[in-house]
């Protein structure tokens, strides 16, 4: 979720006033505590291991960062009172409010400087998030790596209220990224504390007594894949804003039921999918909201992938033989997008303003009879009369009614049978991309910010999420030069190039094909619900339930 100064002005977040609960106006009679119906639970909320966003999404109800994003995108202070930088704006010098955790102890300059050094050096999935692939703190490349101690890490505490932030190079978006949760504080008493008896931050089996917080609300109960429930922080610096008296997560797997639990008014807010679209369309509650969240193939072409997939002229057929219009109008029906490239829209914008979308090529077309032709080329090159492909994807909205109709479509191709290889959880699929098991993935990407990189970073080489392996030296030659340049119209120009080598004639490792919608039902009583299109995807610290 990055912007900065003018930068700010990036990317697109609805404030959603409307409400919930089907015919009632107070859901369940919870009072002032929101409940929410939840398809899936969470991984983790140790900023070590957390990165879905489920994940972010409970982190962020409990805990905050020096910035935070507000409705309209722009970034406002949150646990910092201030901040200067310097000439260059490499150097950030915050100084904290007086914040308190809910244990009474201060929020102090070193809890930044605790947490980052223990994610950069022992991090999973956002270990990067201080490399020069996102946040750009200096040494971050080095720590992350091993190569050097988590003290060189561009972060210290000049004093307890003072923390002070070297990056590598000026960051046009780093104090939008200051709001994402990777970037918060922990208590290292705390922490240390539950090491020495045994027990890990948020561990799942006490969480309640697992977890600190610092944000609007204290976490005080969790069931796995059942419930999470929280209650208003009254440390919280900010505490006389916040109107609910809590919140309550409730894990429901099937939409139908929790679509059924919202029309009964014991809940007040759900999402649905497609199926039960045209039945809310026209009500009242149902809203239609655009998610930063773009969905895509991605093909295994390297050492251990599929032989006919090295084939550039079969990878061009598939993305020219999938009708996205049709899949988004028909199919989904949740107001997701057809993709125009290797980017959502309403997302990032340039200097002046304009959708990143807007001023670069369209590369997503559909034509059965070029795809056809482009497959039977390929299949030509490769000596072969038919090939068959496997194609991986999670059997949960959206990607299994996604994945069905291109399966579909590509039936339509002459030559070619694919083999489904559904999977019931996110885990299981992300393994198998790991394992590079798989042909070609129905995966996604959710943007941690609000700028092209986030995206364009995915496809070099050795990033943990180039899955397929793309390895492209003009690609990558092309992401360094953006990382360097300062300029930001120039900047933009080498962003769109980068996505341009993406969808040359003898590349095409990915196939974009929508940017995810979110039908979601909200009682009439709810107001001030954030839904962004990057870095955390749901905010209710302003919620207000009437």
């Amino acid at each position: 979720m990055k912007k900065l100064k003018a930068f700010v002005a990036a990317a697109l977040a609805l404030t959603l006033l409307v409400g919930c609960s089907g015919g009632s106006s107070d859901a369940g009679s919870n009072g002032s505590t929101l409940v929410i119906a939840k398809e899936n639970g969470i991984e983790s909320v140790d900023l070590l291991k957390a990165s879905t966003g489920m994940d972010f999404e409970v982190v962020n109800a409990f805990c905050e960062g020096l910035t935070g994003i507000d409705k309209d995108n722009k970034v406002y202070n949150a646990l910092a009172a201030d901040y200067k930088v310097n000439e260059d704006e490499t150097v950030y010098t915050f100084t904290l409010r007086d914040a308190k955790w809910s244990n009474g102890d201060p929020v102090t300059a070193n809890d930044f400087v605790y947490s980052w050094r223990r994610t950069a050096q022992k991090g999973e999935d956002y270990q990067y998030f201080f490399t020069d692939d996102m946040a750009c703190i200096k040494n971050g490349n080095d720590v992350t790596a091993g190569k050097k101690k988590p003290e060189e890490l561009g972060i210290k505490a000049i004093d307890e209220k003072t923390l002070e932030i070297t990056l590598s190079k000026p960051t046009p978006y780093f104090l939008s990224l200051l709001a994402f949760p990777t970037s918060f504080p922990m208590n290292e008493k705390f922490v240390t504390g539950l090491e020495k008896d045994g027990k890990k931050y948020g561990d799942q089996s006490d969480m309640a007594n697992c977890v600190l917080a610092c944000g609007p609300f204290v976490l005080t109960n969790f069931v796995q894949d059942s419930v999470i429930e929280f209650k208003k922080n009254e440390n919280y610096y900010d505490a006389d804003k916040i109107k609910l008296d809590g919140i309550k997560m409730n894990i429901v797997k099937n939409v139908s039921t929790s679509a059924l639990d919202f029309d009964s008014g014991n809940c007040d807010i759900t999402k649905i999918n497609s199926s039960l679209v045209d039945k809310y369309k026209d009500g009242k509650t149902f809203n239609s909201m655009l998610e930063g969240y773009l969905w895509f193939l991605q093909y295994n072409i390297g050492s251990k992938g599929n032989k006919y997939l090295k084939n550039a002229n079969i990878r061009k057929a598939i993305s020219y033989a999938v009708d996205r219009q049709d899949l988004v109008d028909n199919v989904l029906k949740d107001g997701s997008v057809a993709a125009r490239g290797f980017m959502p829209t309403s997302f990032a914008y340039d200097q002046d303003g304009k959708d990143y979308c807007d001023t670069a090529a369209k590369y997503m077309s559909t034509d059965l009879a070029k795809a056809q032709e482009l497959f039977d080329k390929g299949l030509k090159e490769l000596g072969v009369s038919s090939i068959n492909l496997r194609l991986l994807y999670e059997k949960t909205d959206p990607a299994n009614p996604a994945a069905e109709f291109i399966q579909s479509q590509l039936a339509k191709l002459k030559g070619l049978s694919i083999e489904m290889t559904g999977v019931d959880q996110k885990n299981s699929r992300t393994q198998k991309q790991t394992d590079r098991d798989f042909d070609i993935t129905l995966t996604r990407w959710g943007p941690d910010y609000a700028d092209p990189t986030t995206y364009l970073t995915l496809m070099t080489k050795g990033h943990y999420f180039n899955y397929g392996d793309f390895d492209n030296s003009k690609y990558d030659a092309k992401i360094k030069a953006i990382n360097s340049e300062t300029d930001k119209a120039k900047r933009w120009k080498l962003c769109q190039e980068a996505e341009a080598i993406l969808f040359e004639d003898d590349q095409y490792p990915v196939v974009p094909l929508f940017q995810t919608g979110g039908a979601i039902l909200i009682g009439e009583n709810i107001e001030g619900l954030e839904v962004h299109t990057f870095g955390t995807p749901y905010i209710y610290k302003n919620v207000v339930k009437k």
